[in-house]
């Protein structure tokens, strides 16, 4: 009897293992088909029955790469994408992060993609009923209110409050940097010189998300009277060093 049991068993698994190879497979093929750029939506809403939401990300970023908008029912081209990899919203004085949304060519289709996203089951393909999948939504250009129009508030994911302030010092550290570079030549200094005294004079700053908003002028004031702060501590250092001992 443990024999048959042992047989059927194996039996079973045998048929599990390639019902999820092809499950597999026919996944694979419908991530290569959201790459194109003629998808259309009875697709889409179709394919979120045989994907989860990494496939999903997946299809997302390799359309990106090859500079076509991220949403797979927009074949617009990726034109000027922004180096940096944050945005300071001087409207909201939040830190978000450029990361996902530089895979998509507008606001809209970042939204759509994220609404169609959230829909997408992130239960196991293989653990999956399909007689009836649940009904899947996609967003209208209709849909969007005038408070998701680039003009007022940029659709971005934000960062977290945790690396808020990480990252908070690092555009504070960044732009001081860039303002010295032009200001310590005549010094005879480099930023060899300077950078661990201002690193850890930035770790004592109270950042907020206001304080780290300004231009190009101001961030060359502050560049200077910190230098100076810094140049008066190697003063006294080094006049301390320098006494004679009795």
């Amino acid at each position: 009897r443990s024999t048959k049991e042992d047989a059927r068993r194996m039996e079973v698994t045998k048929k599990q293992i390639k019902q999820k190879s092809e499950l597999e497979k026919k996944t694979l093929r419908i991530v290569e088909c959201l790459l194109e750029d003629d998808v259309t939506e009875e697709f889409l809403i179709e394919s979120a029955q045989f994907i989860t939401p990494a496939h999903y990300k997946d299809a997302t970023e390799e359309r990106s790469i090859i500079k076509v908008c991220g949403y797979p029912l927009c074949s617009n081209r990726l034109d000027n994408v922004p180096n940096q990899k944050y945005k300071i919203s001087t409207k909201s004085n939040r830190i978000y992060d450029l990361t996902v949304r530089k895979c998509f060519c507008s606001n809209f289709c970042y939204k759509a993609s994220k609404h169609f996203e959230l829909q997408i089951s992130s239960t196991p393909l293989w653990m999956r009923g399909y007689g009836s999948p649940s009904e899947i939504i996609l967003m209208k250009k209709g849909d969007v209110t005038a408070q998701d129009q680039p003009a007022v508030a940029p659709a971005l994911p934000l960062v977290d409050s945790r690396a808020q302030h990480t990252i908070q010092k690092r555009i504070t550290v960044e732009k001081l940097t860039s303002c010295l570079k032009n200001i310590i030549g005549p010094l005879q200094l480099t930023l060899s010189d300077i950078t661990t005294d201002l690193n850890e004079l930035v770790r004592t700053f109270k950042f907020t998300n206001k304080n780290i908003i300004h231009k190009t002028p101001e961030w060359t004031i502050i560049a200077v009277v910190l230098l100076h702060v810094e140049l008066s501590c190697l003063e006294k250092s080094k006049s301390v060093e320098l006494e004679p001992l009795h």
